[in-house]
């Protein structure tokens, strides 16, 4: 007996697992991704300093590679290099046949070298070189059977970009300590517009990631809980990623611009330890202008004026200064996408899977609430319409069971499948070669009674499945055996050799599912599925919204925050236009049973004439009778307003039919009588059939009214006009 719980407790937990470790993951990709994004606009913000204006603090130079006395040689093909790294490889062929490529050796070496402009020169003196990231361009390739043998060399003569920390002791760009700067050291040969672009989509990337996995987390700790409700799902979102880009993105940008601040006062106090220095002075307004050029949004407007605005004096500029100033600021391009079109098609291709995952979503979501919105009736209480019972599966009578292939056994409804392994190698699959399914009428048995169902377009999540092998063909089954227990959503509609009984049937508008789970498993496997369809659709849409901002170069935390709002923004409304598409449905419900019954009374009042002219000579004398059936003759169903004259008219037929029936046993002429006759076979056959439309319109009233006085359906109700329904004969204050 512990086993099964034992294994039920598992089964529960991994949710809780996988959702804490992919709460953890969305924190630590969140924070690289923010951390990232910092460094990215803070590389923006750096103009390319010329070399003779360097003085205190960070910097971003470009200039061409001298030697500073000592070269290298690379290992394949002897250049000489101030840097370079190399690396063999071996192409080989893994066990499905597909070709790989694995590392055999590598390494990478590097010396000080000179940098130098039209401005001068200065040494540059790499610290450690597995430390520093070094973006250079291949220089040599060649293979040599499965071998392939290729280099990265930096030689002299080479033009270079570089970001490091001006050594004003040694006279030296070094790449230590610029954390307080909010900077890591670089040293690519492209321009480091196109290498921060490549930084921003990758920040797209690992933020969306990092949504993403937040959403996914959130909703396996919510199915871990058995919370299945679309809303609480919407707002614990709202409030999980709001939250968490607020607070981290804050302390991030609070930080960011704490390093532009002392990167500012850095170049500003050498500029002014070096007042003739123009390329200095220069420099300092160039790295102002881009600041502020670099900002956006309110949120970065406060932090720019909170601490870089207040804190920054200006440096008098002459005119030469103010010409150059320009040159440096134009000089620096705008940080984008190198290939923006590909940007620009991975946001399309990211928002049209989320469209696509967000509808697969909806549908998953909108079942759970259509099976919510249906009341589990017992079998002797069914009610015309969409309707779910519980019970065990019975044969009937008639039909009886049949035999499953496979194992022989007895069942009412079987799907069979043979499928044959083909293909070769990795591209083996199974192939289906004959199917069969096969199903027949049978009883669903509660403790209330039972109630027939005809499985004919159902859907059906088979109890039992039972698979062979047989050399290399697969054989399986599925079957639903009697004594099964099942639960059934359908149409409950007339059975036509039985009008006192309905049948759950297939129909065009409504689903039709018999299902070995119960309602409540259900109902929580749709939520769950839908949750996590729905997480994948968020980090999709802010994929899109942030890939398409990176291909631009307009990334920042403010545009970010208001990417990841509009996402659980927009599921709030759809959680809107669900909670009114539930409404709609259920009033449909409604109106559909008050329709029907409107159709029995049509077919009843074409008969009223031809009875009237038959009862008036046999039954002159019975006034009563006389003046009733004038007055049903002559109101019309289609006048008829409001539930509450429906149920007045249908008593008073009831009444009619009582007394006339009564009268037909005193008078053997009037029994015989092929009008009366056929009438009293009419209202018979219908009188059963409206009992259980008139319950339905009971039952559809009485739960929509349930629903448009709860929250938050009161508040769309209200704004909506939807107003309650009276079950037949009643009224209500709000009719």
């Amino acid at each position: 007996m512990s086993r099964p719980r034992q294994s039920s407790l598992t089964k529960r937990l991994f949710p809780a697992f996988f959702g804490l470790v992919a709460l953890v993951g969305a924190y630590l990709l969140m924070q690289n991704g923010l951390s990232q994004l910092a460094e990215a606009r803070q590389m923006e913000r750096l103009p390319y300093t010329p070399l003779a204006g360097v003085t205190r603090g960070a910097y971003m130079v470009r200039g061409q590679v001298e030697d500073a006395g000592s070269t290298v040689k690379t290992p394949y093909t002897g250049t000489p290099a101030v840097y370079f790294r190399y690396a063999l490889e071996e192409e080989y062929r893994d066990s499905d046949g597909d070709r790989r490529t694995r590392t055999l050796d590598s390494g990478q070496k590097a010396v000080p070298f000179l940098m130098r402009d039209n401005t001068g020169s200065i040494t540059i003196a790499p610290d450690s070189v597995s430390d520093l990231q070094w973006r250079i361009k291949r220089s040599f390739q060649r293979r040599e059977g499965d071998r392939i043998y290729s280099e990265w060399a930096l030689s002299p003569g080479d033009t270079v970009n570089v970001l490091g920390r001006y050594d004003s002791a040694n006279q030296q760009l070094v790449f230590s300590g610029l954390e307080p700067f909010n900077l890591s050291p670089q040293i690519s040969s492209r321009p480091f517009d196109i290498a921060g672009g490549d930084r921003l989509l990758d920040v797209a990337i690992r933020v969306s990631a990092a949504t993403g996995l937040l959403a996914l987390g959130v909703a396996l700790l919510l199915t871990f809980a058995r919370v299945h409700r679309f809303w609480v799902f919407v707002v614990t979102m709202l409030v999980a990623v709001t939250g968490t880009l607020s607070v981290m993105g804050a302390a991030k940008l609070s930080k960011e611009w704490s390093s532009v601040a002392t990167l500012y006062q850095a170049r500003q106090q050498g500029a002014q330890a070096a007042p003739d220095n123009l390329p200095a002075r220069a420099d300092v307004a160039a790295l102002k202008q881009l600041i502020r050029r670099n900002t956006s949004g309110w949120l970065d407007n406060w932090m720019y004026q909170r601490t870089t605005a207040s804190s920054s004096t200006e440096v008098a500029l002459d005119a030469a200064t103010q010409t150059l100033t320009q040159q440096l600021v134009h000089s620096k391009p705008q940080t984008r996408y190198q290939h923006t079109w590909i940007g620009w098609g991975l946001s399309v291709a990211a928002a049209v899977a989320a469209l696509l995952l967000l509808i697969a979503a909806i549908r998953k979501v909108k079942f759970k609430r259509l099976i919510e919105a249906v009341p589990t009736s017992s079998t002797a209480g069914l009610s015309y319409g969409l309707a779910e019972v519980e019970g065990a599966v019975t044969p009937h009578e008639t039909f009886g069971t049949l035999t499953a292939p496979l194992r022989n056994e007895p069942c009412v409804a079987f799907n069979y499948r043979i499928e044959e392994k083909r293909g070769s190698d990795k591209d083996n699959q199974w192939r289906t070669i004959e199917h069969k399914h096969k199903h027949l009428p049978f009883w669903l048995e509660d403790t209330y009674g039972r109630a027939l169902i005809d499985p004919d377009g159902a859907k059906i999540a088979f109890p039992e499945r039972h698979s062979e092998t047989r050399g290399n063909q697969r054989h399986t089954v599925r079957l639903l055996p009697p004594g099964s227990r099942l639960f059934c959503l359908g149409f409950a509609g007339l059975n036509h050799e039985h009008p006192e009984r309905l049948t759950l049937q297939a129909d065009k508008d409504s689903p039709f599912l018999l299902s070995a789970k119960t309602e409540a498993e259900i109902v929580e496997s749709s939520g769950s599925k839908g949750f996590l369809i729905t997480a994948v659709a968020l980090a999709l849409a802010l994929f899109s919204a942030t890939s398409l901002l990176a291909a631009d170069g307009n990334f920042s935390p403010g545009n970010l925050l208001a990417a990841a709002v509009v996402v659980p923004a927009m599921l709030c409304l759809y959680l809107g236009i669900l909670h009114y598409n539930d409404m709609i449905f259920l009033k449909r419900r409604v109106d559909r049973a008050e329709a029907n019954i409107d159709t029995i009374l049509q077919q009843r009042y074409d008969l009223w004439p031809s009875l009237e002219t038959a009862v008036k000579a046999l039954l002159a004398h019975e006034k009563h009778l006389q003046k009733t059936l004038a007055s049903l003759r002559a109101a019309n169903p289609s006048d008829l307003a409001g539930t509450q004259q429906t149920g007045n008219r249908l008593a008073e037929e009831k009444q009619f039919t009582d007394a006339l029936q009564a009268r037909i046993e005193d008078y053997p002429d009037l029994k015989s009588h092929p009008v009366v006759s056929r009438f009293m076979d009419i209202m018979a056959e219908t009188e059963n059939y409206l009992a259980l439309l008139r319950n339905s319109q009971t039952d559809s009233a009485t739960l929509y009214n349930t629903r448009i006085q709860s929250f938050p359906d009161l508040i769309l109700a209200r704004l909506f006009g939807f107003r309650e329904v009276a079950p037949l004969g009643k009224t209500t204050d709000s009719a």
